[in-house]
């Protein structure tokens, strides 16, 4: 486990960028924190980094959004509806850890379909304004994963 500290949204995604050079297609990124946390801005900065010029919005009413970074598909989740009607039996399967690269919001509403193979980031707002702390946890075959940060 690994710990970061960024100070305002542009770290946020320079931490992001860091991340998006060391990712393959089939990768499952967990994203963990309230409301305000830094997920999307995250997901923003990974998007950018990866090539994708297009509007990056968390896609809270549609559930998944796809970005395309050249030939490879970003599958962003928001679990967050999911809390109450659940993940399985809705398809999802069909893109996390597949041919893209899989970013999940709220992945505790998506627990049942979860690759045992991951990356976990929880994101904190510290007692300053725009700091977050952002922990990054590599879980199974990508257990080290945060090393290479």
């Amino acid at each position: 486990m690994k710990e970061f500290l960024t100070n305002n949204s542009q770290q946020t995604q320079e931490l992001a960028q860091k991340v998006a050079q060391l990712v393959r297609r089939g990768m499952v990124l967990t994203l963990t924190g309230d409301l305000g946390a830094g997920k999307t801005t995250f997901t923003q900065g990974f998007a950018r980094a990866l090539g994708v010029t297009g509007r990056v919005k968390s896609p809270t009413f549609n559930i998944m959004n796809t970005y395309m970074a050249g030939e490879t598909p970003i599958y962003h989740f928001d679990a967050y509806t999911l809390e109450t009607m659940g993940a399985e039996n809705q398809g999802f399967e069909d893109f996390i850890g597949t041919d893209g690269i899989t970013l999940i919001e709220w992945p505790q509403y998506m627990v049942d379909i979860l690759p045992n193979d991951r990356i976990d980031f929880n994101f904190q707002r510290t007692n300053e304004d725009d700091q977050r702390q952002i922990t990054i946890h590599g879980i199974g075959q990508l257990a080290n994963f945060e090393d290479a940060l």
